[in-house]
């Protein structure tokens, strides 16, 4: 018989009423487990780190440090690990804040207990797919001997600020495309025929599938802010939303080329 997936979950509120409410509600979850409370930003990291967690629910309001700081450090040290921001702050500027320094999804108090186990397990949906893309990634790195530090960090950290969010499949997408690209750019030839199948074999699903998810990503972003972060990166401005492939290309280039990608050769 196969063991059950328990994944963990730490809790970071000034609140202790809330904590306790929000912890009784996870517990009635077979497959979740809270291992560690608290009201401390700096405590909150050394916990998500110690107990390995999968999942991270804070406020912004921490004492010591905030949760944008926080959260800036996990997703810097664990990228797959999972974080919610659960606020009283409800307006846009507190929202493209958090999604900028890492939030996977936000949620404004008050918040039903059966809606946050909710947005967990869609999230938890992706989550093996992040670790294995993670792992693959560093093994391949490894065998042609070449270590990229915080890259996928990084990426993920430009995506979030463009308004495209770790609870779309296009964002994990994009993602794998130029992790892959920046280490081999003549991936970018022919994308419908090379990049979409790898990365659908990665992920389980179909080219076509890989496609329209970048496709809605990028759309998505366009109707919103993303677009002035995204001309900010490529240094131009364009009338019309870029193809899959002009977008691709252009943030491999950004990230082999202007963000100067840390690398290191082995031997």
């Amino acid at each position: 018989m196969k063991r059950q997936t328990v994944y963990k979950v730490i809790l970071g509120n000034r609140d202790h009423f809330f904590l306790e409410k929000l912890k009784r509600s996870i517990e009635r979850k077979e497959d979740l487990q809270v291992v560690g409370m608290t009201d401390s930003g700096r405590e909150l990291v050394d916990s998500v780190m110690k107990q390995d967690a999968d999942v991270i629910l804070l406020d912004t309001d921490l004492v010591g440090r905030d949760g944008f700081w926080v959260m800036e450090q996990i997703k810097r040290r664990k990228p797959e690990c999972i974080c919610i921001m659960i606020t009283s702050e409800d307006n846009d500027r507190e929202v493209r804040k958090a999604i900028g320094y890492g939030a996977d999804y936000y949620m404004t108090k008050p918040v039903q207990g059966e809606l946050v186990m909710e947005r967990i397990y869609q999230l938890l949906d992706l989550k093996p797919e992040i670790k294995e893309e993670i792992d693959n990634t560093r093994d391949e790195d490894d065998a042609h001997g070449v270590i990229y530090q915080n890259l996928e960090y990084e990426i993920s950290k430009f995506l979030n600020r463009m308004g495209i969010s770790a609870s779309i499949k296009g964002y994990h997408f994009i993602r794998q495309a130029i992790l892959i690209t920046v280490r081999d750019e003549e991936a970018l030839i022919g994308i419908t025929k090379g990049l979409y199948p790898d990365i659908a074999k990665t992920y389980n699903t179909t080219a076509n599938k890989v496609e329209r998810a970048i496709r809605h990503a990028i759309e998505s972003a366009w109707r919103k802010d993303g677009k002035m972060v995204y001309f900010e990166a490529v240094d131009y401005m364009a009338e019309e939303k870029p193809t899959n492939g002009q977008f691709i290309g252009a943030m491999t280039q950004y990230f082999r080329l202007y963000k100067g990608v840390n690398h290191k050769r082995i031997g």
